[in-house]
């Protein structure tokens, strides 16, 4: 018995051996290049849309010349690869190292606008998770702080003002889920952050007929029928003036 199991076990070795072999035969082995041509071919496979190529291509920079000047130079290409492919953690990653290794260039500025872009296209819709939101805020406002003068200042205002709207609508979602179960402490918090956060943005007129219902609930009734005078002021046609003031006669205000 106990041959047997020696036996089996040698032939299993044999076969694992013979196997890594043949596997090693079949292993491609990637041809010797300069820096310079593995770089030169990545552009030109990105150039034509074959990213996979060009990743590949520009990846074997590194491996076959560490600390090649092309090496540091395909990060920029490679985060471009990324974002193309939809990879923008990715892309991220690249273009930061890219920054890192030239800080004071024209194309770390651009580095930096692709940053904040690639958290724009992971943008969530409004009722989910913000974090892309707020980065993407975060870099586009570093963009405009080292480079005031990038060409893309009138692309940035555009995204940084549909940021804000959206972080605004996540923020009104909160409140309304608060306010539907009739919480309304948390409620209050959750406005006054927003007033605090977007007072530079005109509240729509949901937002302030839930102001005016909560301070309401709340028992602070100045300040409801204030915030109910702007929403009739500003919206006087809405739903939620009919609503609010429904609410009033029902308790007898």
């Amino acid at each position: 018995m106990k041959k047997t199991i020696i036996y089996s076990a040698l032939a299993l070795v044999v076969f694992f051996i013979s196997s890594c072999s043949t596997s090693k035969e079949l292993v491609k082995t990637e041809p010797e290049k300069s820096a310079y041509e593995w770089y030169n071919e990545g552009v030109q496979y990105y150039i034509n849309h074959n990213y996979k190529e060009a990743e590949h291509s520009l990846s074997m920079i590194n491996q076959q010349h560490p600390g090649s000047i092309y090496g540091k130079k395909a990060s920029l290409i490679l985060g471009d690869v990324y974002y193309s492919e939809g990879d923008y953690l990715l892309a991220i990653d690249e273009y930061k190292k890219f920054i890192e290794l030239y800080p004071n260039t024209k194309d770390a500025m651009f580095a930096q606008y692709k940053i904040a872009m690639s958290y724009y296209k992971m943008m969530n819709g409004y009722k989910l998770d913000q974090t892309p939101t707020k980065n993407a805020i975060e870099n586009f406002l570093i963009l405009l702080d080292k480079y005031p003068n990038n060409p893309y200042k009138d692309q940035v205002y555009d995204h940084l003002t549909e940021c804000v709207k959206q972080l605004y609508m996540h923020q009104l979602y909160i409140t309304k889920f608060y306010y539907d179960l009739g919480k309304y402490r948390a409620a209050e918090i959750e406005l006054n952050y927003m007033a605090k956060h977007f007072s530079d943005l005109n509240f729509n007129d949901e937002m302030l007929y839930l102001l005016a219902s909560v301070y309401d609930h709340l028992g602070k009734k100045q300040q409801a029928l204030n915030f109910f005078d702007e929403l009739k002021k500003k919206y006087p046609n809405s739903k939620y003036v009919i609503r609010f003031e429904k609410e009033l006669n029902k308790a007898g205000k």
